[in-house]
């Protein structure tokens, strides 16, 4: 087994590491500073043609979607751990937690930061912002209502919580928490208080 991760801080590479740590299997991870030119970079878009990241190797097989790549290595290489299969009665919550990091929050994660702090003034356009910024609320007041009482989405750990977890540090980083409701806030520092969180987002070039 060579498993083999390209990381950069804060970034969704950092899904992989973390599932790495939960899973308890042993990562090759090559921890590179985060500088989007360098993306674009000949050398780099031999790893990963799409200029993102991450970009993840077992052996010979490339990989360079983060939600794909945890599933992957929990299926193959950690007989199904934190995960649901067919017939667990939290198989569709799982599937659509597990899309719900990227399909159905991804978006406006990602276009709430371009608007508030990625991109350069100029370039910001208010009415983006406004909406991004209710497209955001409306999925954290989705996670606010089905969070409940639980620990976790699905009440106890799982990869729905480092799908969703990891845009819930996003938020967190580029000073958007305000948006999370209470339960969620809760639910956010649960999570950074975990080994393999402290692990993953310790790491540095």
């Amino acid at each position: 087994m060579s498993l083999k991760l390209i990381h950069f801080p804060m970034t969704r590479s950092l899904r992989v590491a973390w599932a790495g740590y939960e899973l308890g299997l042993e990562l090759d991870i090559e921890t590179r500073p985060f500088d989007r030119p360098k993306l674009k970079d000949p050398e780099y878009l031999k790893l990963n043609p799409l200029g993102k990241t991450p970009v993840f190797f077992d052996g010979d097989k490339r990989m360079v979607e983060s939600v794909a790549i945890i599933e992957y290595l929990a299926n193959k290489y950690a007989d199904g751990a934190l995960t649901r299969n067919v017939s667990h009665t939290d198989y569709g919550d799982y599937l659509q937690w597990m899309q719900f990091g990227e399909a159905g929050m991804g978006l406006y994660v990602s276009m709430l930061m371009g608007h508030t702090v990625l991109l350069p003034e100029e370039q910001r356009i208010e009415v983006m912002k406004i909406w991004s910024i209710n497209e955001t609320t409306n999925c954290l007041n989705f996670i606010e209502a089905e969070i409940g009482d639980k620990d976790y989405l699905l009440g106890d750990f799982s990869l729905c919580d480092i799908s969703v977890g990891y845009l819930l540090f996003l938020l967190k980083v580029t000073r958007n928490g305000n948006l999370m409701g209470e339960k969620t806030s809760n639910y956010f520092n649960r999570i950074r208080e975990r080994d393999a969180w402290k692990q993953a987002s310790a790491l540095q070039p």
